[in-house]
């Protein structure tokens, strides 16, 4: 599943208060993450495969070239003519399964790789009929379409390098809605997107956006599957494998990798507690709070510079409670803020935030996070779950599907194939 709840901060007059530095002394860490360090390393490559069939109808009937995929990677097929599918080198891990089939309800269902079983999935007719032919009524495109649509692709795509890159292939199948508050997209096919920057054409099931326009908030939520494309030549293939490995420095994904392997330093992450706090005029202003330590950076801009940061102990982010070594789970008040220190914020990224400030004169990629619901699991592969669970402000806000890689994504086999 692709869940996004983000504010585009980088709209607003947002400030945070970094200017307290203390050096206090690093607390006991936790015993039971480090020592299985090295042993987690690589769990999350493990090659699976997945075993079903699709039945339909009342007579429970095989459904040949059903859709059958994992929300959020690589790894989709069709049904053969008995309805059996299968699903090879799949990734270990928690999923969304999901199944749709023309004149049907799709299925979601939550499922474990490592559970080697058969499954069996019987989807039940569409209430209307009309929705099992091909030819589907089309809403007729208003007067404000085309603001509608660069509105959702800018909001849903991105605009950043990659996102000038990427090409929504069927924009006749949305629907807008518009007030003077929101603007609410809806889709009456899965949306076909073609990335010519990262080298995948994404099959994205929308099942809502929405956008506020006081607020800059966006929200949707859908199921992906990743198709990677044929490069031309060799030299192709090598920009893609370059521009997926940029894309996946500083992600969520990495972070959610880092922060699962207990690697959050060495990956180039900084952490710290942010809390709101109103002034005296009621304003509300962020907050940071110091650090248990502090991680000497090299700045961006001089490399002979070398930047102090605050960094707050795991113990903000980990519900150690809760916690085991396989399934971290993160709980927290207010915000963490999260500093990437290994890239600079993209000069488009600079120009939307036109209106931000900072207190200090440096370029580190800087994002928020918040808790949504009370808890949520960290996965080996990067993923909080359940998804709806985080929202995020600042520079993850900023990136969106043009610089989405599916979860199996391996930085360390890096293949694409070519012509």
């Amino acid at each position: 599943m692709s869940f996004v709840n983000v504010t585009l901060d980088y709209r607003t007059k947002t400030k945070l208060n970094l200017q307290s530095h203390f050096i206090k002394r690093w607390p006991c860490r936790i015993a039971w993450v480090l020592g299985l360090t090295l042993l987690l390393a690589g769990t999350g490559w493990a090659q699976l495969t997945i075993h079903g069939q699709i039945f339909g109808g009342k007579n429970q009937e095989p459904l040949p070239f059903a859709n059958v995929f994992l929300s959020g990677t690589t790894k989709g097929t069709t049904t053969d003519q008995t309805g059996a599918f299968t699903l090879l080198n799949v990734p270990l891990g928690k999923f969304d399964l999901i199944v749709s089939y023309i004149g049907f309800t799709t299925l979601k269902t939550t499922i474990q790789t490592q559970e080697q079983k058969t499954y069996r999935f019987l989807l039940k007719p569409l209430d209307n009929q009309l929705d099992a032919i091909t030819i589907k009524a089309r809403r007729r495109r208003g007067p404000d379409w085309t603001k509608q649509l660069a509105q959702f692709t800018d909001n849903f795509i991105g605009m950043s390098q990659n996102a000038n890159q990427c090409r929504l292939l069927n924009p006749q199948v949305l629907s807008f809605d518009q007030t003077a508050e929101t603007l609410t997209v809806t889709a009456q096919e899965p949306l076909l997107i073609e990335n010519k920057a990262l080298g995948y054409r994404i099959k994205f099931q929308l099942e809502y956006f929405t956008y506020t326009y006081a607020s800059y908030l966006v929200s949707y939520e859908g199921d992906p599957v990743f198709e990677p494309l044929i490069a031309k030549d060799s030299v192709e293939t090598q920009r893609w494998n370059e521009n997926r490995r940029k894309a996946y420095l500083g992600s969520t994904m990495h972070f959610g990798r880092a922060l699962y392997r207990h690697q959050l330093v060495q990956e180039g992450f900084v952490i710290q507690k942010v809390i709101e706090r109103r002034n005296r005029r009621g304003e509300i202003k962020l907050v940071a709070l110091p650090g248990d330590t502090t991680v000497l950076a090299q700045s961006l801009i001089n490399p002979k510079k070398v930047v102090p940061l605050p960094m707050a102990p795991y113990k903000i982010l980990l519900d150690t409670v809760h916690s085991t070594v396989l399934h971290p789970v993160i709980a927290f008040p207010d915000f963490v803020q999260v500093t990437y220190t290994k890239e600079k914020e993209p000069y488009e990224f600079q120009r939307a935030r036109r209106s931000a400030k900072y207190d200090f004169d440096i370029v580190f990629q800087t994002s928020l996070i918040r808790m949504l619901e009370p808890s949520a699991t960290v996965e080996a592969n990067g993923q909080f779950w359940n998804p709806h669970s985080i929202r995020s402000e600042g520079y993850w806000a900023w990136e969106l599907i043009a610089d989405d890689l599916p979860f199996d994504y391996n930085p360390e086999e890096q293949t694409t194939v070519s012509k």
